[in-house]
């Protein structure tokens, strides 16, 4: 059994954290083409963007523990912002979970066939979406029998951060290697790998569709800050707080898309 994401508050009320978090991850999804996840996949691949947006990741989450003090001071000085709520939509409800989950797997099956009708951008990858989420979910699996937690990116950038802020202070005694960091290690060498000997093309095409340096920095700064506020990000609330139908993930992955959407639209 794993545990469900939990609320993330800044003290105003429960969730806000995770609304204004997840925001912030939508807002920089839609700057910069990546999510706290797959820009480990870009600046696998080579991608200019997808370095600055990593870098800019790394920067947020210097920011993020450099004001994480002043979060804390405001969340102990607001009572309101505790919540005594259950954690999951089943136990909130009062229904089964294997209801929910069927429920579910007919919402997913609805979505897939209403979207099958559209074509992405290329066509050069090795599997379908559908194919790759399900690897996805592979790997989801295979986290948490390996290692017993779930799959999550966006912690490395927090614990990446805090080593910078240590060695700013003169302080570098503990260095940055974390599981969150070898994690993300890992998904940037497979991607090396599957750029440069299965997907050259694919990588080529990706590089003629950049955004501008600054735009990618100050993207991944945003998103890797939203990140941490909200408590994770696509991977940790999209796929591992969704699977555990963690309330606190679907209203931090619904703020990613409604802040996403309207970015997008606004450019």
């Amino acid at each position: 059994a794993m545990k469900p994401r939990t609320p993330q508050s800044v003290g105003y009320f429960p969730y806000d954290g995770n609304i204004l978090g997840g925001a912030m991850i939508g807002v920089g999804m839609a700057l910069t083409g990546a999510c706290p996840g797959t820009v480990f996949v870009q600046a696998g691949a080579g991608l200019p963007s997808g370095i600055f947006v990593l870098g800019g990741g790394i920067l947020g989450g210097l920011l993020f523990v450099s004001a994480q003090p002043g979060i804390a001071k405001l969340r102990e000085g607001r009572s309101n912002s505790k919540s005594t709520a259950e954690l999951t939509i089943p136990k909130s409800m009062g229904v089964s979970p294997w209801l929910v989950l069927a429920m579910w797997e007919i919402l997913c099956f609805g979505m897939l066939q209403l979207l099958s009708g559209f074509e992405g951008p290329g066509k050069q990858g090795l599997v379908s979406p559908v194919i790759g989420g399900l690897l996805i979910g592979t790997a989801q699996a295979c986290a948490i029998a390996l290692t017993r937690h779930t799959v999550g990116t966006s912690g490395a950038f927090e614990d990446v951060g805090r080593w910078l802020r240590n060695v700013l202070s003169g302080d570098a005694s503990k260095g940055p290697i974390t599981a969150s960091v070898v994690f993300d290690c890992g998904i940037m060498s497979a991607s090396a790998l599957l750029a440069r000997f299965l997907l050259p093309a694919a990588a080529a095409q990706a590089s003629s569709n950049l955004v501008s340096p600054a735009v990618a920095v100050v993207g991944g700064a945003v998103m890797a800050f939203g990140s941490r506020l909200a408590g994770g990000c696509t991977s940790g609330h999209g796929i591992s707080g969704l699977a555990t139908f963690s309330w606190a993930s679907l209203i931090s992955v619904g703020s990613m898309f409604a802040a996403g959407i309207l970015t997008a639209a606004l450019r």
